[in-house]
């Protein structure tokens, strides 16, 4: 198609050059040979423009189609990758936090774990607990002890064969006894609702600060001695008040639990 459309473009070229050669010939001055040239430079622009024109918007609109293609292409792969990423970050966090179920099992041998996923989490205004997938079916009571590496989640209130309801350690009805690791100063951990701890009852002249750690002091009945509760965030004394206003932060996450350990029965020092 295309040599067909140059051919008028050679006939008229052709003749053009027959018309300079026979100028030439006859000595006609170079004015009238310029505008020969002229002419013959305007009938080729005039007779290529179509074909270039054409040309052009065929092969911009096949280069569009390709690039179009292509670039549909590219960001499958792209969502491919980004799905295979994110599919691998997820099993690489799952086994980071079995690991650290299957290490704190091995730091406690002496407590009968009983493990468990949580279902679901109740943070309303009035409970912040959470619901198990094990219950009394699998070894799981009212007031067992829960726990997770990092610390103390809280305590069963609830148990159905197959599930089980947990209070948290951070709700307001939540109460634990507790001792400063280090200075073996003794209080009451209570929750505020607000996903942080205080500790109450503790004299403004005992000695407390800023990254004490916080644990379970085994009096009560029903926590272990020594599980971590939090460390201190806060600690402020206010004059002629007996207690000191102390606040803790948990060492648990507590929005973040996925698995978790319930305590059975058999403690040697609870008793």
């Amino acid at each position: 198609m295309k040599g067909r459309t140059k051919l008028p473009l050679f006939i008229v070229t052709s003749v053009l050059i027959l018309v300079l050669i026979s100028f030439g010939q006859q000595r006609y001055p170079a004015a009238a040979l310029g505008l020969v040239r002229e002419g013959y430079s305007w009938v080729v622009r005039l007779a290529e423009a179509p074909l270039d024109f054409a040309s052009g918007i065929w092969n911009n609109y096949i280069y569009l189609i390709n690039a179009r293609q292509e670039n549909a292409a590219l960001r499958a792969k792209v969502n491919a990758l980004e799905a295979r990423t994110m599919a691998f970050g997820e099993v690489r966090r799952e086994n980071m936090r079995l690991r650290a179920l299957l290490d704190f099992k091995t730091a406690y041998p002496d407590l009968p774990l009983v493990p468990a996923e949580v279902l679901g989490q109740d943070i309303s205004l009035v409970f912040k607990t959470l619901v198990l997938d094990k219950g009394s079916a699998d070894g799981f009571f009212k007031d067992m002890p829960v726990m997770k590496p990092g610390g103390i989640v809280g305590r069963v209130i609830a148990v159905t064969p197959h599930s089980a309801q947990v209070l948290l350690i951070t709700d307001v009805n939540s109460a634990v006894p507790a001792v400063i690791e280090n200075s073996r100063v003794k209080g009451i951990v209570k929750g505020r609702g607000d996903g942080s701890l205080s500790l109450e009852y503790v004299k403004s002249d005992e000695e407390v600060k800023v990254g004490d750690l916080v644990v379970s002091s085994g009096l009560g009945g029903i926590f272990p001695r020594g599980i971590t509760i939090g460390s201190v965030r806060s600690v402020k004394r206010p004059r002629h008040k007996m207690f000191a206003e102390i606040l803790l932060k948990p060492g648990v996450e507590i929005g973040q639990i996925e698995e978790v350990f319930g305590i059975g029965r058999d403690v040697a020092y609870l008793r």
